[in-house]
């Protein structure tokens, strides 16, 4: 056990502090909240970024999976925290768009919250199991309309951008469709893979298409994404509601600076490795840093669009 104290002392000794009100940050273990359950790409991410700013900081940096209320859970916990950078959150669009759009939530967007860093764009496809009759997407459209009530889908949570934006669709559509809901990409991956669903809209597909394992058919954005130039794309369908979501990091309101500038440096020198890299190419995710105000902007700006639109849609979990 000596011997483990002194092999992590150099890296401990070698990231700086920075100063606040309360001494020298970080100087203990950081836990960052994560609304959606373990596997998936989100929960990937998250870890992978937290072993970097643990080496980077020198203290442990932990990922806290807290499903549940479409990740509106993990997101009212951290709201309330103590704003000392201890206790940070994984934002996503649900809890911070298509879900207040929708429904009440125990925090205000705009004002509860300090936003550190976007730190990649993903990408959700519409996805089948390849042993699937449905080939591309418009026979999904057609054996929806012939059979109502019969196709089966999921998203990685209810009343996420690919859960809204797929009812949209098929509202748009005049189909009439079953929403499966669960608590993670990996659960409705799960349900997919033994043939209880029809078909996953989720940013949980990468692995699966690399082994051969799944047939992607569209995909939710404005335009078409890389790598998927060969299906369409929500945008070029005429679909109300084309999305394309991120995976970011963010605090209670009124983190100290020191607290924003110690994630700045560690969110620029994971998105500078080569590691991220490979990481964000296995799952098919774009890089797509965006700090401080810019990535605040981008979601107030997000969440007000939204709000507009989605009450419109009539959408039910």
């Amino acid at each position: 056990m000596f011997r483990r104290l002194l092999l992590s002392l150099p890296a401990a000794l070698a990231a700086p502090r920075l100063a606040t009100a309360q001494g020298a940050y970080p100087d203990r273990p950081i836990t960052i909240l994560l609304g959606l359950a373990p596997g998936g790409s989100g929960d990937a991410t998250m870890r992978h970024i937290a072993r970097a700013a643990s080496e980077e900081l020198g203290v442990p940096v932990v990922v806290e999976n807290r499903p549940g209320g479409a990740q509106t859970i993990a997101t009212t916990r951290a709201a309330r925290s103590r704003p000392d950078g201890y206790t940070l959150l994984q934002t996503t669009i649900a809890p911070f768009g298509t879900v207040p759009a929708s429904q009440p939530v125990q925090y205000n967007i705009e004002t509860d919250f300090t936003y550190l860093g976007q730190y990649t764009t993903i990408l959700h496809p519409n996805y089948v199991l390849t042993g699937s009759p449905f080939q591309n997407w418009q026979q999904v459209i057609d054996y929806a309309k012939a059979n109502p009530g019969k196709l089966r889908w999921a998203a990685a949570t209810p009343l996420s951008g690919p859960h809204i934006a797929n009812a949209a669709a098929f509202q748009h559509l005049g189909l009439e469709t079953i929403f499966v809901p669960f608590n993670g990409g990996s659960e409705a991956v799960t349900a997919l893979l033994g043939g209880h669903i029809d078909l996953v809209v989720s940013s949980d597909y990468a692995p699966l298409l690399a082994a051969g394992q799944v047939r992607l058919l569209s995909e939710i954005g404005a335009d078409r994404a890389p790598g998927m130039e060969a299906i369409p794309c929500y945008g070029e369908l005429g679909y109300p509601l084309p999305l394309r979501s991120a995976f970011g990091l963010a605090g209670p309101a009124n983190l100290p600076p020191a607290v924003v500038e110690a994630w700045s440096r560690v969110l620029r020198k994971i998105d500078a490795s080569p590691e991220w890299k490979a990481l964000l190419q296995r799952y098919m995710a774009l890089p797509s840093l965006k700090l401080g105000d810019e990535f605040r902007t981008d979601v107030i700006t997000t969440y007000q669009r939204l709000g507009r639109i989605v009450p419109s849609l009539r959408i039910e979990r």
